[in-house]
């Protein structure tokens, strides 16, 4: 019990810590940490539907209806009705949301470089090989 103590822990510290370099990189732009990963989720997977894009999310679609209005009136993304499916609504990035979630990328990717530079160098290929694998696990694959 004691390592699934200390790996709920560790998740716990690290969750933290993602989330205050989401609301850090928030308040340098002009969009939230759920719409910045909306935006960066759209950017990876192009055209997706409200609902394939809640369940990524982790959230209901009500709620990922309204995150993706507010992106709307800010000219970031556009709907329309899916191509093979009339009664989904596909989400893309205008050349705007482009230009925001690489501007949300880039800037994750400093700040996590910044964080990488901190881990001691006989760490990092042990603390980059954990990741991979809680990343797969929380995506399930």
């Amino acid at each position: 019990m004691a390592d699934q103590d200390r790996f709920a822990r560790a998740l716990l510290s690290v969750a933290r810590g993602l989330g205050r370099v989401a609301r850090e990189r928030a308040r340098e732009g002009d969009v939230t940490p759920q719409q910045a990963e909306t935006l960066q989720l759209i950017a990876e997977r192009g055209a997706v539907s409200t609902s394939t894009l809640a369940t990524l999310l982790g959230i209901d679609p009500s709620t990922a209806s309204r995150n993706l209005s507010g992106l709307e009136r800010s000219g970031l993304i556009t709907r329309q009705k899916g191509s093979d499916d009339g009664r989904q609504t596909d989400v893309r990035l205008t050349p705007r949301g482009r230009r925001a979630a690489q501007s949300v990328t880039t800037g994750a990717t400093s700040s996590f470089t910044g964080l990488f530079d901190k881990v001691p160098r006989g760490d990092r290929a042990r603390v980059i090989e954990a990741l991979e694998v809680v990343g797969r696990v929380l995506e399930g694959k």
